[in-house]
């Protein structure tokens, strides 16, 4: 009988050791997050200040991305080459500095220069000379006491020697020399060499003594008072671009003010091997424009229409590249699973997001993301 006793008893304490074990096996299931999910303390859901709130469906802007330079059209550039040959006399102006349209960049010394002002005035003297013979023919031939041919002959040296006259006189001023002056008698012993446009010389490629030809560029012009954007964008998102649709610079270089400007001209053929067509764009504002300097290069994007998308505040996104997490709250307490998304715009402080599969968006973390992170790789980071 006592054994009886003795072995229902033991039978009974072991059953209620396995019940008590099942029940703790349950409590630990339950309690313990899958690796895509974190369980916060009390304390750390205090100190974490988690905010909890929903995705939004607003309005982003679907842009393409460009790359690029500053540049000024070709007609406020200018490259300065001397047009005869000679030898250097001063210097009178150095890069950076700013010159007027027409100012003297250099002068230049050659013998050439000297010899056609005396042709010139050689010619001048002719010219006045044969067109009183032709008068005096003239008359003679009208008093029929002059012989027809000898007239003929004094009009054809007069004409020929006022097309040179023309021709020199045509490329003295060509030269920057006055004929007015010239017809004084006040020859120029030098030829000045003068900028075709106002701006910034860029590049002086000459010095005192040098030996200079008409093939040599001995300076470059430019005025950086029409600037553009020179923009490459690829074969697949040229079909998207327009002229007059927006362009958006944000780049350190430029400050933290955002520059704004618009498609001007869209290319008609690609070119290079990427396969890119340039895109012609203009500044808006002219006090931005200004910190543009030619050949500075750019990152832009041009926005190319809108559209509604799903989107979280930034600080809501755990960002890696063009992807990222977002915790949301799974109804246990103080239990987040993490998601992956795909990101895509930003905009006014908010970003679209893409889930990679279904969820439910209603209870995200939109504030703290970024500390459940570092709470959940804490142990992946000290095994590494």
């Amino acid at each position: 009988m006592n054994r009886f006793i003795l072995s229902c008893l033991i039978l009974f304490l072991a059953g209620c050791a396995s019940k008590s074990a099942d029940e703790d096996a349950e409590k630990t299931t339950a309690e313990t997050p899958t690796p895509d999910q974190i369980l916060v303390s009390p304390e750390q859901q205090k100190a974490m200040n988690l905010k909890i709130g929903p995705a939004a469906q607003t309005t982003v802007s679907d842009e393409v991305k460009a790359t690029g330079t500053v540049d000024v059209p070709p007609q406020y550039m200018a490259s300065v080459s001397p047009l005869i040959n000679g030898v250097i006399k001063s210097v009178n102006v150095l890069p950076g500095q700013r010159i007027g349209k027409g100012a003297t960049l250099a002068t230049l010394q050659s013998l050439d220069f000297i010899q056609m002002q005396q042709d010139y005035l050689q010619a001048v003297s002719q010219l006045a000379y044969q067109q009183a013979e032709l008068q005096r023919q003239k008359t003679l031939n009208a008093e029929e006491v002059g012989a027809k041919k000898r007239l003929q002959q004094a009009e054809a040296d007069y004409g020929s020697n006022r097309a040179l006259v023309s021709s020199l006189a045509l490329k003295l001023q060509t030269l920057g020399t006055s004929v007015e002056t010239l017809s004084k008698g006040k020859l120029s012993p030098v030829m000045r060499i003068t900028s075709p446009v106002a701006g910034y010389v860029t590049a002086s490629n000459i010095h005192l003594g040098q030996q200079v030809a008409t093939a040599d560029v001995l300076f470059e012009v430019m005025d950086q008072n029409h600037k553009h954007l020179e923009l490459s964008v690829f074969e697949n998102d040229a079909f998207k671009i327009k002229n007059g649709q927006a362009i958006l610079l944000n780049d350190p270089k430029l400050g933290t003010e955002t520059l704004r400007g618009r498609v001007y001209l869209v290319g008609k053929a690609f070119s290079g091997d990427a396969r890119t067509i340039t895109i012609h764009g203009h500044v808006d504002n002219e006090r931005l424009e200004a910190r543009l300097i030619p050949g500075m290069f750019l990152n832009a994007r041009i926005l190319t229409g809108s559209r509604t998308a799903t989107t979280l505040p930034e600080d809501a996104v755990v960002r890696k590249s063009q992807h990222g997490f977002i915790y949301v709250a799974t109804g246990q307490a103080r239990t987040y699973r993490r998601i992956p998304v795909k990101l895509g715009q930003v905009e006014n402080g908010r970003i679209e997001i893409i889930p990679q599969k279904p969820v439910d968006l209603n209870n995200v973390v939109v504030k703290g993301a970024y500390l459940l992170e570092a709470q959940l790789t804490k142990g992946d980071e000290a095994e590494e």
